[in-house]
């Protein structure tokens, strides 16, 4: 026996550069990111069935930005898998390596200034774009990404002050073929210890109608070395999930995020 319903989310809610910039007209940059994702219990719908088993997944991504003008920008997100390994039911264990699926976006922003408070309205249409054809039934082979198309609507709102950070978001995806459709919300809030520092609890719900879902929590650090190159540094876990009915998958999942970004 093998196991159904394995893919990766891919950051599709987060934009490049570190979801901040660049914000003027004709901007431009790039950003790579690494993730370590450990998935260490065994699901079949909420209930563990094993917790001695687990999947590891290793992803780069590379992502795009480039600004019309501070309020329409064009993004790319790249990601591909490094290495991906899962133990099965019957023992066996699986590999994957490849290129993953192409999401792009187009964020479109209304900024605000107020009297020491500033912030941004932001919408935002994504397209998911498969790179490899889906396998029906779950095929031969172990595949880390969904392999459908999908698009995504994102909605969100964002404001700071000196001191104080704080961001709320929604989106909702639909996808071709039997992928669930999912529905995602994210709070961010934190403090700006400097002027080049940002400290953020980060707090994601994720929900598919064949009633998968978790709540996601972690503590994000952000660091401009200078004007041109940005850091950032996330640690997220996984609470209160399922992995849908009548699927088994891994779940209980944590990831560390390490990213640079570069803005011209």
């Amino acid at each position: 026996m093998v196991l159904i319903g394995v893919w990766v989310s891919t950051l599709l809610g987060d934009q490049p550069i570190m979801n901040m910039m660049p914000r003027w007209d004709g901007g431009y940059g790039f950003q790579v990111l690494y993730d370590s994702i450990h998935r260490g219990q065994l699901f079949e719908g909420d209930r563990v069935l094993d917790s001695n088993r687990s999947e590891d997944i290793r992803l780069l991504h590379l992502q795009g930005v480039y600004t019309w003008d501070r309020s329409i920008r064009m993004t790319v997100k790249i990601p591909y898998a490094l290495e991906a390994e899962r133990e099965n039911l019957d023992g066996s264990v699986d590999r994957y390596e490849g290129l993953g699926d192409v999401t792009f976006a187009l964020p479109l922003k209304q900024y605000f200034n107020l009297d020491g408070r500033s912030g941004s309205w932001t919408l935002t249409p994504q397209l998911v774009v498969p790179m490899s054809s889906y396998k029906e039934n779950g095929g031969d082979a172990y595949d880390v990404f969904s392999r459908r198309w999908g698009s995504g609507l994102f909605a969100g709102y964002e404001t700071e002050t000196f001191r104080w950070f704080f961001a709320v978001g929604a989106s909702y995806w639909v996808y071709e073929k039997d992928k669930p459709e999912v529905f995602k919300a994210n709070l961010d809030m934190g403090v700006n210890p400097t002027d080049a520092t940002q400290v953020l609890l980060e707090i994601d719900y994720r929900s598919e109608d064949d009633g998968a879902g978790a709540w996601t929590l972690g503590p994000s650090f952000y660091y401009r070395q200078n004007l041109q190159t940005h850091w950032r540094i996330e640690l997220k876990k996984d609470y209160h999930e399922s992995v849908g009915r009548g699927r088994i998958d891994y779940a209980s999942e944590t990831k560390l995020s390490v990213g640079v970004g570069f803005v011209f």
